[in-house]
């Protein structure tokens, strides 16, 4: 049967048998996700549209607000103010249609927020910068090379040392009469830590991976002008320095159950005095891992090489084995002293007793400065790859 056709000859439109049905709950969200739409066009084009059409589409958008206030009320309504809304858009940048490059933007940036919700709630990477957890965890490790014929290996070598131990090799030779001014560390890619070497002006020379204090155990004793100026051809640096372990922290766990003890543990230094008293406050709180050793209610005492909690020696696997005095634990825990925890307050040490600023130094850990467990060092391979204990 053909088509009935209108006096101009084009085809009827076919009227809607539900058009003047009121409105279900199933348009008011396809009406959400339209104006859901509409924003995200004009965020995308905000630079390719016309002021008089932006205008006319911030006109007919609150127009179709009126599907939520109920001053439209049936079906036929939305579906007009829908379309009209939908034409304008589309009519105010030239050329638009639908666009797979644009989706595609989107659904990166989807990815982008996804990555950074599961860093904040659920697992933060966090990289080791101090030895006061090894040998459980390495923290950087620089290793200087005297001989003045020190060379670095081949190429091959280079690449799987720095996949294994995350190993840079660094030799720096003076290529003119050199003085060194200051070293000035930096984030590097918002991970990776540099140290820039600078000359007496400010000028940076080169820079070497790993903080300052381990580029400085590289550097090699200076001429007969001091120890910071290097003769034309004299080595400035040389040897080799290891990245600290980097380990997944699980910030999701401790919303549920509470920090036990034994526990390899990150917490912000906000309001801990003993710390934050010696840092620059433009620099704000700061990131520590240790062993929490004591939880509230806990009565602590340290005497070389044991610790003592409630009056029994610690049975947890982490201080046991600081304390058994074998392999690589050689010393136990280091000084005497004794604490009392009252509630929500915990307390730190380091496995590296001997050589660990904790709360020895500067006192309880506030059960509010805690962010989570140490999870799983992913980084590198050669050391303590896999789950932290």
């Amino acid at each position: 049967m053909a088509k009935q056709k209108n006096q101009k000859g084009a085809p009827e439109k076919k009227e809607n048998p539900n058009a003047n049905e009121p409105i279900t709950r199933k348009h008011a969200k396809r009406a959400k996700m339209l104006m859901k739409d509409v924003k995200r066009f004009l965020r995308y084009n905000n630079d390719l549209i016309a002021e008089p059409q932006r205008e006319k589409i911030t006109e007919l958008e609150s127009d179709f607000q009126d599907a939520f206030t109920g001053k439209i009320t049936t079906q036929k309504e939305l579906s007009d103010s829908a379309e009209a809304l939908t034409k304008t858009c589309e009519k105010s940048v030239k050329g638009y249609k639908s666009s797979a490059i644009r989706e595609n933007v989107e659904s990166f940036f989807v990815v982008i927020v996804i990555v950074m919700a599961f860093r904040t709630y659920f697992a933060q990477p966090f990289k080791i910068p101090t030895g006061s957890m090894q040998p459980t965890l390495n923290g950087v490790i620089a290793y200087p090379q005297q001989s003045p014929n020190w060379e670095k290996p081949g190429l091959f070598t280079q690449i799987k040392d720095k996949v294994w131990y995350g190993r840079s090799y660094v030799k720096k030779v003076a290529k003119e009469d050199t003085q060194i001014g200051s070293l000035k560390q930096r984030q590097f890619l918002l991970f990776f830590t540099q140290t820039m070497v600078k000359d007496p002006n400010g000028k940076t020379l080169f820079t070497i991976p790993g903080t300052s204090a381990r580029v400085t155990h590289l550097m090699q004793p200076g001429g007969s002008r001091g120890r910071f100026f290097y003769p034309k051809g004299s080595v400035i640096a040389q040897g080799y320095i290891d990245t600290g372990d980097q380990v997944f922290v699980d910030r999701f766990s401790y919303h549920w159950i509470k920090p036990k003890r034994g526990d390899v543990f990150v917490f912000n230094t906000r309001d801990i005095a003993g710390i934050q008293n010696g840092v620059d406050p433009k620099e704000g709180s700061q990131h520590y891992i240790k062993r929490l050793v004591g939880t509230p209610g806990n009565e602590l005492k340290w005497d070389s090489p044991n610790l003592f909690i409630n009056g029994e020696k610690a049975k947890e696997f982490g201080m046991a084995r600081v304390m058994s005095l074998e392999g690589e634990y050689t010393v136990g825990y280091t000084r005497s002293g004794d604490q009392d925890l009252g509630p929500k307050e915990y307390w730190a040490m380091g496995d590296n007793s001997a050589n660990s600023s904790d709360s020895r130094d500067w006192g309880i850990v506030p059960e509010r400065n805690i962010v989570g467990r140490g999870l799983f060092v992913f980084l590198p391979f050669g050391h303590h790859f896999g789950p932290i204990r």
